[in-house]
C-alpha cells in the first residue's frame, strides 16, 4: 500500500535514479502515444494507470520520466524502465492530488526502493514512508551460488523425490540435495511416475508458484487485456496440449527435445519450457475452480503433460532440478562449449561503448515485449556461469525477432535483419549483494543496475537458418533503430485492432508455445493450432470481461489458503 501527504505522494520506485524533474501528461489509449511518436518527450512525465508496457513501449526510451498508479519492482513496467534508465514510480496513489496534464512535477528516489511524485516548487525532502519493496532473495552464501544440503539418504532418487515432497520458506526456496547430478539424470527422467508421485510433484509445482504469483504485480495494461487473454490460453492449454504432446511425442521424446535444445544458446527459451507444465496446470485449476473439471478427472491427460514436462526439463536444464529457485534462482544449461564459444567473442566495455549497450539492451526489449503481446516470454536469462574467482557470465537471450520459430499472423512481415540475439555479460559478482534470476527468466540484482557493472560483453545475431554474425559496437546503433522501426510498426498494427481481436492475438501468443519442439520433432504441420471450440465457448462470457477473468485467475491460483497454487489429484 502507498500513502499520500497533501500534495506529495508516495511510491516505489522501479531504480534508484535520484530525481527527475518535468512535465505530466496522461497517456490513456494508444492514440495518445501515436500522437507524440515524433514529439521531443525527454522533459515529459507520463503518468499511466496500470503496467503500461508495450503501451508506453514506442517512446519509452524518450521520456523524462513514468508515474504509474499501480506494479511493483517485478511489473513489466519497472523491468522495461530499469533497462532504459527511465524514472519510474510505480504504485502511487494520487489521493487528494492529482497532477493535470502540463504541470510540472518531481520524481524522488531513495536507496531503501521508496519514491515519491510531488510538484517540481515543493521543497525537496525525503520521501514519504511507502511500502518497501518486495524483497528479493539471495541465491545462497554467494550471489552466483548453489544452496545444497549434506543431509542425504545415499540413493539419489529417494533424496529428489523428498526434495520434491518438501514445502520450504514462504517463498518454496528449500535446499537441493547434493546427491542429485548430472549423472543421476538419466534415472529420473527413466522412471515412470505413479499416482502418488505425479500428485507430490503437481504440489510441488504449484507451492513454487504461488509465492512468485503474489511477488509480482497484478496483470494489466492499456493496450492488451491481459486477465482475460491470460485465462483464455491457460485453459486453452488445457484442452490442447495433450493431444499436441503426444503427436509430439510419438515423433521425438521429451528427453531427446531437452536434450537437443541444450547444446546452443537461443535454440529456445526456458521459459517456454516451464510454461509447458505450468500454464498446463493453471488452465487445470481454472477449470477446477468453475466447477467444469473435478480434481481426479482426465488423470491420464494430466499424466503426459506433466511427465512430458518433467522429462524436457530434466534434459534441458541437466542437474536434477526442474526450475530456477531448485537451483538457487539460477539455470547453467548451457554446456561448456557452448560457453567458450559465447566468451571467446567478449570485448572490454568503456562507457561509450555500455551506452551503446544499454540503449540496444532497452530497444529490444521494449520491442520483445509488444511482439509477445506485454508478456516477458521473448526474453530470457541463463547463468551465471562463472567465469573467474570474483567475475560471472550471464547470457540474455532475444527470441523471435522476425516472422520466428512462432508463425505469429501478426510477425509475418516483422524483419529487423536478425531472427534472434544472444547477448553476453560478463560482470564482477562482489558488487552484489543480491543476484536472482527467477522462473520467468528475468534478472534482478541488489544493486539493481546489472549493466552499468558490466565489463566484457558480445551481441551475437541468429539467422534462419541457424548461422550467427557478430555485431561489433559501431553497429549496435543502426541494429537498434531497425528494432525500433519495427517496434513501431507492430503497435500501429495492435492499436488498430478491436479489443477482441486484440484478446484472441494474445491468447494465440501462448497457445503457440509447443510450436519449437512440434518444429523440432517434425511434425509441426500435423497439428491444429487454431484456438479450440472448447475453449471459444467460454468467449466472450465470461472470459472476455476483465473483473471475470481476473476474479477468475486470481481466485483460483492466489487467493487460497492452501501452499500449492495446484489443487491435487484427490
Amino acid at each position: 500500500m502507498t500513502v499520500h501527504l497533501s500534495t506529495r505522494c508516495a511510491g516505489i520506485s522501479s531504480s534508484d535514479f535520484g530525481s527527475a524533474t518535468g512535465r505530466i501528461r496522461n497517456f490513456s489509449a494508444p492514440d495518445d502515444v501515436i500522437e507524440v511518436f515524433g514529439d521531443d518527450l525527454s522533459d515529459v512525465i507520463a503518468l499511466v494507470e496500470s503496467g503500461g508496457t508495450t503501451f508506453l513501449s514506442p517512446i519509452l526510451g524518450r521520456l523524462g520520466g513514468i508515474v504509474c498508479t499501480s506494479g511493483t519492482t517485478r511489473s513489466h513496467l519497472a523491468i522495461v524502465s530499469r533497462e532504459y534508465g527511465v524514472p519510474c514510480l510505480l504504485a502511487v496513489e494520487l489521493g487528494e492530488w492529482a497532477p493535470a496534464d502540463g504541470e510540472h512535477v518531481r520524481l524522488t528516489s531513495a536507496p531503501d526502493g521508496t519514491g515519491a511524485l510531488a510538484p517540481a516548487s515543493a521543497p525537496d525532502e525525503a520521501p514519504v514512508a511507502a511500502a518497501p519493496a518486495v524483497p528479493r532473495p539471495a541465491a545462497g552464501a554467494d550471489p552466483v551460488g548453489r544452496p545444497y544440503t549434506d543431509a542425504t539418504s545415499g540413493d539419489a532418487r529417494t533424496d529428489w523425490w523428498n526434495y520434491i515432497s518438501a514445502v520450504g520458506d514462504d517463498i518454496a526456496v528449500k535446499p537441493f540435495p547434493s546427491s542429485v547430478t548430472a549423472a543421476t539424470v538419466p534415472t529420473l527422467i527413466a522412471e515412470p511416475l505413479s499416482d502418488a508421485q505425479l500428485d507430490e510433484l503437481i504440489q510441488h509445482m504449484g507451492r513454487a508458484f504461488k509465492p512468485e504469483m503474489t511477488r509480482r504485480s497484478g496483470f494489466t495494461s492499456e493496450i492488451f487485456p491481459m486477465m482475460p487473454y491470460m485465462a483464455m490460453s491457460v485453459i486453452e492449454d488445457f484442452h490442447t496440449y495433450p493431444e499436441r504432446i503426444r503427436r509430439i511425442e510419438a515423433a521425438m521424446p521429451a528427453e531427446e527435445i531437452g536434450r537437443r535444445l541444450r547444446e546452443r544458446p537461443g535454440a529456445v527459451s526456458p521459459l517456454w519450457i516451464w510454461m509447458v507444465g505450468y500454464h498446463y496446470l493453471c488452465g487445470r485449476e481454472l477449470l477446477i475452480s468453475r466447477g467444469d473439471l473435478a480434481p481426479g478427472e482426465a488423470l491420464d491427460d494430466v499424466r503426459t503433460v506433466v511427465d512430458f514436462w518433467r522429462r524436457l526439463t530434466l534434459a534441458h536444464r541437466g542437474d536434477g532440478t526442474l526450475d530456477y529457485k531448485d537451483a538457487g534462482f539460477t539455470n547453467r544449461y548451457l554446456p561448456e562449449a557452448a560457453l567458450t564459444w559465447l566468451r571467446a567473442d567478449l570485448q572490454p566495455v568503456d562507457d561509450a561503448v555500455r551506452r551503446e549497450l544499454q540503449a540496444l539492451n532497452a530497444a529490444l526489449s521494449g520491442y520483445c515485449f509488444m511482439y509477445f503481446t506485454d508478456s516477458r516470454v521473448g526474453i530470457c536469462d541463463n547463468g551465471p556461469y562463472g567465469s573467474g574467482a570474483r567475475t560471472a557470465t550471464l547470457v540474455r537471450d532475444f527470441l523471435s525477432l522476425d516472422a520466428g520459430q512462432f508463425g505469429y499472423p501478426w510477425a509475418r512481415a516483422c524483419d529487423p535483419g536478425f531472427s534472434g540475439v544472444t547477448v553476453t555479460l560478463e560482470f564482477p559478482t562482489d558488487v552484489f549483494a543480491e543476484f536472482e534470476i527467477n522462473d520467468w527468466g528475468t534478472t534482478f540484482t541488489e544493486p539493481d543496475q546489472l549493466l552499468s557493472t558490466v565489463t566484457h560483453a558480445a551481441v551475437l545475431g541468429h539467422r534462419p537458418d541457424g548461422s550467427t554474425e557478430l555485431l561489433p559496437p559501431a553497429r549496435w546503433a543502426d541494429f537498434g533503430q531497425a528494432v525500433g522501426a519495427e517496434h513501431i510498426a507492430l503497435y500501429q498494427k495492435f492499436s488498430e485492432m478491436s479489443r477482441t481481436d486484440r484478446i484472441l492475438a494474445a491468447t494465440t501468443m501462448y497457445s503457440f508455445g509447443l510450436r519449437p519442439f512440434a518444429r523440432l520433432a517434425g511434425v509441426e504441420d500435423r497439428i491444429d493450432w487454431a484456438i479450440s471450440d472448447r475453449t471459444l465457448a467460454l468467449f466472450p462470457e465470461p472470459l472476455g470481461d476483465d473483473d471475470a477473468a481476473g476474479a477468475l485467475f486470481g481466485g483460483a491460483l492466489v487467493a487460497h489458503d492452501r501452499p500449492s497454487a495446484f489443487t491435487g489429484l484427490a
